[in-house]
């Protein structure tokens, strides 16, 4: 296991002078360390852009994010629980769209000479198109070949899919992107109705293609951007399944660098530090779980189910006391019996109360809907962690 220094893991989130840990800094934290995925919109007004990311995303994304405002045409709005940021192109249908096109080149140019890390770039676009439409667009064109240039990978999507009313334009269209485009990004094509419509009583038109939709994107991004994926299956709302099994590995991995983390504290030689250091980092780690799994808990019931997890665990010794959004681990207060924790048990303790918190969220999560959906009752969920608690 890599070594993961205690200090740099907490950060600010804990004051070794006074024992106490900022929860708040740690949620803050644990937002911020969370796997992103950056997909660039772009489309003409009436695509249905909007409705196609509400559709896949599962809510109301552009009004639950921050919009942040770039170039006259190009906004990034960014949703900090689901790891998500959309960049947005504005007035791809006006009849100066080049303008629009040239500000997109110059921000993709930017981004990519100045990235510290691949997270800060597009990972995706999706270029809509409206499947009722007479024609594709010049300023398709140009645009999937500015795409291109910067090697960002692109699904187009036909939006507003009729099925067979639609065959003949998709067709058309799908031949004029592959005879015209560059050939440096091959795109991928899904068809997709994200709102279902009614016509008449007799005729309801279905929601469809959105899982091809998500299959395009995946196999597009492709093996270098392995993390960014992984955020997509976090985010996306289409296969619950494949979700979940993405919040788990991701809370894994946080049980594996915050078990790493303990165990350095597990080690320090200065007598009864590591307790409450341990305590901080295992209190951490309950806040990244929960990012994971986009759980979004009141800060009085995190507290509650913090020090309550805590307490089924030899760290309950340490002594606790709340004070506002603060957790203070009393230095001092007790360790295990004969002195300080060893490195090797602090990381097995962290280890299994990660784990047991994974599976306690694991079972309440609801394949309909894709969420965690907790009891009130803050008694429930301990009991059910300590079936799932091993102590080491």
């Amino acid at each position: 296991m890599s070594t993961v220094n205690y200090a740099d893991y907490l950060g600010d989130s804990f004051d070794p002078t006074s024992g106490e840990f900022d929860e708040s800094k740690a949620k803050q934290q644990a937002r911020d360390s969370k796997d992103t995925f950056n997909i660039l919109l772009s489309g003409a007004t009436g695509v249905g852009k909007s409705s196609l990311v509400n559709a896949f995303f599962g809510e109301e994304i552009v009004e639950a994010g921050v919009g942040k405002p770039i170039t006259q045409h190009l906004e990034k709005v960014e949703v900090k629980d689901k790891g998500l940021v959309l960049w947005d192109t504005k007035g791809i249908e006006a009849k100066d769209y080049h303008e629009t096109i040239s500000q997109l080149d110059s921000e993709l140019e930017k981004s990519f000479k100045n990235v510290e890390h691949i997270k800060d770039v597009p990972h995706l676009a999706w270029l809509c198109i409206d499947s009722s439409g007479a024609r594709i667009e010049p300023r398709d064109i140009e645009l999937l070949n500015l795409l291109s240039k910067h090697n960002v990978p692109v699904v187009i999507v036909f939006t507003k899919d009729m099925g067979e009313d639609s065959d003949k334009f998709i067709e058309f269209a799908t031949m004029e992107v592959n005879k015209t485009h560059s050939s440096a990004i091959t795109p991928r094509f899904a068809r997709v109705n994200s709102v279902e419509r009614r016509f008449s009583a007799q005729f309801l038109l279905p929601v469809s293609g959105l899982e091809n939709l998500l299959d395009m994107s995946l196999k597009s991004m492709g093996l270098g951007k392995k993390n960014a994926a992984e955020a997509l299956k976090k985010a996306q709302r289409i296969r619950n399944k494949v979700r979940l099994d993405a919040m788990i590995s991701g809370a894994k991995t946080k049980v594996h660098i915050a078990s790493a983390a303990s165990a350095t504290a597990g080690a320090s030689p200065i007598p009864g530090s590591d307790a409450p250091i341990i305590a901080a980092i295992q209190s951490k780690l309950i806040y990244e779980i929960n990012c994971e799994f986009e759980l979004d808990l009141e800060t009085s019931t995190a507290t509650t189910l913090i020090t309550s997890i805590l307490g089924v665990t030899a760290i309950a010794q340490i002594g606790k006391t709340i004070v506002s959004n603060v957790i203070k681990f009393i230095p001092g207060a007790g360790s295990f019996v004969g002195g300080a924790i060893s490195a090797t048990t602090a990381l097995a303790i962290t280890e299994a109360i990660g784990h047991a918190y994974i599976m306690v969220l694991e079972n309440y999560f609801d394949e309909i809907t894709g969420d965690i959906v907790l009891p009130d009752n803050t008694a429930e969920i301990l009991n059910m962690f300590k079936t799932f608690f091993q102590k080491p």
